[in-house]
């Protein structure tokens, strides 16, 4: 037709009915949309019939139904007939744009980036096909064209914002020009709105309310997404609207809401210079069981205890917001317990377990829609904790040591009697035994500190020519020893008694040796004590200078030579035998050393 905005619609009827008289109806909807616009008591006369009230460059479908007059049953619709309107050729798109923008930090040395997103414009203000939308800086550089940051036929478009812009425009452009700028400030300014709730209203919707924020507000932006376990790497998901009056305080959205799925609803006020800060909430529109539950998975486990954990339902298989998680266990008697869990943990601990028995336990998820039961999972507790272990190790370790000091103590001690004890001559009593009615006398050593004093109780000297024993008993008051100072052999040959043998001179050592000589005068009667000189020598070695022979046992050298040789043999055998043992038995009587070269005689 001439006029754009209008519509003529023709029918034929059938070929018997030509001459019935019909009463129609038409109805017609935009290509997409699911209501539909009724155009009632249209006669046949009226054929064709002309409607009006349609947009330009808009697809529409149109159906038909008619009945004979006096009839009570109207005909079925007719096929669906499409058609699209012209465009106005004469005129540019009107209005504005609603839009809607992302920001967020660019890369290295560019600037922030921006996602603008905006809705398409109203058919009523498009006159026409769209051909695609204009992005520029804004204000415009004057006598110059606009610094153009996209051109697209999308409905979104990402772009690098210059430093220091704030503000852009956006425009929309059909084939006669483009409409008025729309002018998006990408600011964020101003206080959030203070609380934000939604509830399901249909499995296909949500209704949000919220309370306004404290300042005067020119609008709203609700923006909601499904959510996953993963982060979308773009807003393909994303849908939004804009409320442009402020006075609002709820709405409804339905685009893209399905039922079972979570969604992240925002709601951000707007100012007059910016945007404020972002209000959340998440809901569903119907909720039912979890498609499974969490598998469990076994940690620590004691006596009387076990710990269990478990990995979260990912988001997608929920169903629903999880309100609480039952974990049952049932021992073999059939004893079963159970404890519920609050969503937010994802660790448990089963007390009160018994030492060395089987369990089966296994988890149920819940939410407001239903339960879901997980799969069972046995276990074993312990017959012992690891303290009860550690302590008993401890326990057997310290009995251990404890056994072993005391077989240490046991074999150093003296009542340990495994073979038996050999006593030690040198500490006998015969050993320290000497005659009651004799005088002990002291030999005292030549210099001080070299020999500790040594008592002697009685000395014999055997004359071996003469056979005639001389004792010195113990009632004869020995004479007092005379020290004399250490000189050469010449000063010892003085204290000889006249017509003795003199002794060797041992002067190849000046060590001691283990044995002594006694020099006595002679003597007639034993009237009175003859002088004596005791010479002890230090050397070790042998007497390698000494030309007489070795002497016998108990045998006085320096009277050796000087005896008469008709003397009588001494009767006293049992003495000498007593002698012989003595210096065997009485060490005592080994240890008198005398220096060589040291006299010792009575004063």
């Amino acid at each position: 037709p001439e006029e754009t905005h209008c519509v003529s619609v023709a029918w034929a009827a059938a070929t018997d009915s030509k001459y019935t008289k019909w009463l129609c109806e038409l109805r017609y909807r935009k290509d997409g949309d699911g209501e539909w616009m009724l155009v009632q008591n249209i006669t046949s006369s009226a054929n064709p019939v002309k409607h009006c009230g349609f947009l330009f460059g808009i697809s529409y479908q149109f159906q038909m139904r008619c009945q004979k007059f006096g009839a009570r049953y109207m005909s079925d619709w007719s096929p669906t007939k499409t058609f699209t309107t012209h465009e106005d050729s004469g005129h540019a798109p009107s209005g504005e744009l609603d839009a809607w923008w992302k920001m967020k930090p660019g890369e290295a040395g560019q600037g922030m980036q921006v996602q603008l997103l905006w809705k398409p414009m109203k058919p009523t203000e498009a006159r026409g096909k769209i051909l695609g939308y204009w992005v520029t800086l804004s204000p415009r550089q004057p006598h110059g064209q606009p610094s153009t940051l996209c051109n697209t036929t999308e409905l979104r478009c990402n772009f690098s914002l210059p430093s220091g812009a704030q503000r852009i425009n956006l425009m929309a452009y059909n084939a006669r020009g483009a409409s008025p700028p729309t002018e998006v400030s990408l600011q964020k300014k101003g206080i959030s709105v203070p609380r934000i709730q939604a509830s399901p209203l249909g499995e296909n919707s949500i209704s949000v309310s919220w309370d306004p924020p404290g300042e005067p507000t020119m609008g709203y932006i609700i923006e909601w997404q499904r959510m996953t376990s993963v982060d979308p790497s773009d807003d393909a998901e994303m849908r939004w609207t804009k409320l442009q009056n402020g006075e609002e305080k709820q709405a409804l959205i339905q685009e893209n809401i399905e039922p079972y799925q979570r969604y992240n609803i925002s709601i951000y006020p707007l100012y007059k210079d910016g945007m404020g800060m972002a209000q959340h909430t998440e809901e569903y529109s119907r909720q039912k069981a979890p498609s499974h539950a969490p598998r469990l998975y076994l940690g620590s486990i004691g006596k009387t205890t076990a710990q269990l954990h478990w990995e979260p339902i990912p988001l997608e298989l929920r169903n629903g917001f999880i309100t609480n998680y039952t974990i049952f266990w049932i021992s073999l008697d059939d004893n079963m317990s159970s404890a519920v869990v609050n969503a937010s943990v994802n660790t448990y601990t089963i007390t009160g377990l018994g030492p060395s028995t089987m369990y089966e336990v296994h988890i149920m998820a819940s939410t407001v829609g239903g339960s879901t039961n997980g799969t069972i999972l046995t276990l074993y507790t312990k017959s012992m904790d690891d303290i009860d272990v550690t302590f008993a190790y401890g326990l057997i370790f310290l009995l251990l040591g404890m056994l072993l000091i005391l077989v240490i103590c046991f074999h150093k001690s003296k009542r340990m009697k495994l073979w038996p004890i050999i006593p030690d001559p040198a500490n006998s009593s015969l050993g320290r035994w000497s005659p009651a009615g004799m005088q002990e006398e002291v030999f005292l050593a030549s210099k001080s500190g070299e020999l500790s004093p040594i008592v002697v109780t009685a000395i014999l000297v055997i004359e071996k020519d003469k056979k005639k024993c001389l004792y010195l008993e113990k009632s004869d008051p020995p004479k007092p020893l005379v020290d004399e100072p250490r000189s050469d052999p010449s000063n010892a040959d003085a204290a000889l008694p006249p017509g003795s043998p003199k002794p060797a001179s041992h002067v190849n050592s000046s060590e001691s040796v283990q044995y002594a000589r006694l020099l006595l005068d002679s003597y007639h009667h034993q009237q009175e004590m003859p002088s004596s000189l005791y010479l002890r020598s230090n050397s070790t070695q042998p007497l390698l200078d000494n030309l007489m022979p070795s002497p016998e046992p108990y045998e006085n050298l320096w009277f050796h030579g000087s005896q008469p040789a008709g003397a009588q043999s001494c009767s006293f055998q049992e003495d000498a035998v007593f002698l012989e043992g003595a210096l065997v038995d009485f060490p005592l009587l080994q240890g008198v050393k005398i220096d060589e070269g040291e006299d010792l005689s009575n004063s």
